[in-house]
């Protein structure tokens, strides 16, 4: 595991040296290989071998949007670069190299992953960006398994079940007020077409699972990617009106139940300042990992 990074004079040294590591794109021939690299640490890197099972990330014909760190045609670091730009490695220098990758055909609008790896690859590339406009310094990583989950999946007054194309629009307003609350723009404002096609394509996959009582949505929680390994977990949404009585705890605990059907495990991160969200995960029986993430997010 990488140590923590200080940056200053440091940061120059690092990316003035020579670098052992070839750094290039990686191709479809490279998913078997990328994929084995990403299971050493299967919820930490889920995010990449989701994009690389679910979205085609290595088989698309404009440029690649992974690149990998090799020695000795070992690969040991890699990077996803786009609108969110996410290192996977356990070894500094790899992901010194990889820093030579950061930038691309879109603009990033988030850096996320590990939290000192996430350090050490804006104290290369951050100069090069615009000024955050918000870092959440320090998120919690939590993982269950199914014989750890507490609850039960038909608990309480609603059922657990998956959204149907039918409930789009309802879970879009839920979504869009998650993400205004949680990330302080709304997606409708920026983006509505691509927001509403995001929502539309998690419900087609089956990953969005809502909490149905009397044909009111009072839960929804998202998986946002997924490997054969984990599944994460994003995009938990409790209607304000509903806090306080127990309804995230119930409702979540039975939509977990549904997703560990689908998924061999469930993750997820948080920010270590949400005391309540901590708090319900921990009830229901996640645990947390050993190690935090970070986000830096742009303009």
């Amino acid at each position: 595991m990488l140590r923590s990074w200080t940056g200053g004079d440091d940061r120059a040294r690092a990316a003035a040296r020579p670098s052992r590591f070839q750094v290039r794109p990686l191709g479809r021939e490279d998913e078997t290989v990328a994929l084995a690299a990403l299971d050493r640490s299967p919820v930490r890197d889920v995010f990449i071998a989701s994009r690389i099972l679910h979205d085609g990330a290595l088989s698309s014909l404009g440029p690649s949007p992974l690149w990998g760190a090799f020695e000795d045609a070992r690969l040991l670091g890699l990077l996803h670069v786009g609108p969110n730009l996410v290192p996977a490695t356990d070894d500094e220098g790899a992901c010194e190299a990889l820093a030579t990758a950061a930038g691309g055909l879109y603009p990033t609008r988030m850096v996320v992953g590990e939290r000192v790896t996430v350090e050490l690859l804006w104290s290369i590339v951050g100069s090069s960006y615009p000024a955050p406009r918000e870092v959440r310094r320090r998120q919690f990583v939590y993982a269950v398994d199914p014989d750890q989950l507490a609850g039960g999946p038909r608990s309480g007054p609603g059922i657990a079940r998956l959204a149907e194309r039918s409930d789009e629009d309802r879970v879009l307003k839920l979504s869009a007020a998650m993400y205004t609350e949680e990330m302080g723009e709304n997606p409708m404002a920026r983006d509505p077409d691509g927001y509403r096609r995001r929502v539309r394509m998690l419900i087609s996959r089956g990953w969005t699972y809502v909490y149905d009582a009397g044909g009111h949505l009072q839960f929804k929680m998202d998986v946002g990617c997924a490997s054969h390994r984990t599944a994460q977990i994003q995009g938990v949404y409790v209607p304000p009106a509903l806090r306080g009585h127990g309804v995230g705890t119930t409702a979540m605990a039975a939509c977990c139940h549904l997703a560990l059907s689908r998924h061999p495990n469930l993750s997820l991160y948080v920010n270590d300042f949400n005391a309540s969200a901590i708090a319900l995960y921990e009830r229901i029986g996640f645990r947390r990992q050993p190690y935090d993430f970070q986000t830096i997010m742009l303009p």
